[in-house]
């Protein structure tokens, strides 16, 4: 059953316009159907778990593989998505994150949790997170990372 759990799968919603992406991104991962895209994609990865560093290469192989007609919108994109975006140029190929989630701590209550925060409202807040009120005790959050590092890639963009 855990394997189960960490297993890469791709779901294909509105005839492949949507995808949703869930699992481990590492050796066993399936990215042929990178090479299927076509027109605008969203490619939702709320469910990445985790990225390998055997998964980065593969991943960078598969993106680079994406027909130049295809326009790639990236959504909800985890902190373990976001630190190879930050870190890997290309990671996205050509593609864009619009939204993402960012680990926040509430100072007040102790309170963690990812927020879900679009890049338009961080660059509209200064390429800073804009405000997160914590859902326990009302305080306001911060992000639990350090958030210049972790924006790095809304101020490229």
């Amino acid at each position: 059953m855990r394997a189960e759990l960490t297993a890469f799968a791709v779901e294909k919603v509105d005839g492949g316009q949507t995808l949703n992406l869930r699992g481990v991104i590492d050796e066993n991962a399936d990215l042929a159907f990178f090479t299927e895209l076509h027109g605008t994609v969203v490619v939702i990865l709320r469910l990445v778990r985790r990225i390998t560093s055997y998964g980065v290469r593969c991943w960078i192989e598969a993106i680079r593989s994406v027909p130049e007609d295809a326009k790639l919108d990236f959504v909800e994109c985890p902190p373990p998505v976001i630190d190879q975006v930050n870190m890997i140029s290309g990671f996205l190929g050509s593609g864009v994150v619009s939204s993402f989630y960012a680990p926040m701590a509430c100072t007040s209550c102790g309170h963690e949790m990812d927020a879900l925060l679009s890049v338009d409202a961080c660059r509209a807040a200064g390429h800073r997170v804009p405000p997160v009120t914590c859902p326990k005790c009302n305080a306001m959050m911060e992000v639990d990372d350090l958030e210049e590092q972790y924006l790095l890639f809304v101020r490229e963009g």
